[in-house]
């Protein structure tokens, strides 16, 4: 079986797991609802919303690409949330959301 290959910043992940459209479009919410709530002059928000992002972002890569919690923390924390929102924005394209 083929895997869809996902290009990100010179490096190829095979894509094992691509979410559903209603995966993508409760993503979205979530992902509204939380910069919704960020405050930027709260450090305690702010810690929240990172904590949340890097959870999603650790989701995402561990059932998409099949990383496993070492390979994830091999990545840098910048490129893990780069690599996962770059990935959510191609499959709300790919799905024309």
């Amino acid at each position: 079986m083929e895997h869809i290959i996902f290009h990100h910043n010179g490096k190829e992940y095979a894509v094992y797991d691509a979410l559903t459209l209603d995966e993508i479009k409760t993503i979205m919410k979530m992902s509204d609802e939380r910069d919704r709530k960020l405050n930027p002059l709260n450090s305690k928000s702010t810690r929240k919303y990172f904590e949340d992002t890097d959870k999603m972002a650790a989701a995402l890569l561990r059932r998409c690409f099949h990383m496993t919690d070492s390979q994830i923390s091999d990545i840098e924390q910048i490129e893990r949330r780069s690599l996962a929102s770059a990935f959510i924005r191609f499959l709300r394209s790919a799905n024309g959301l």
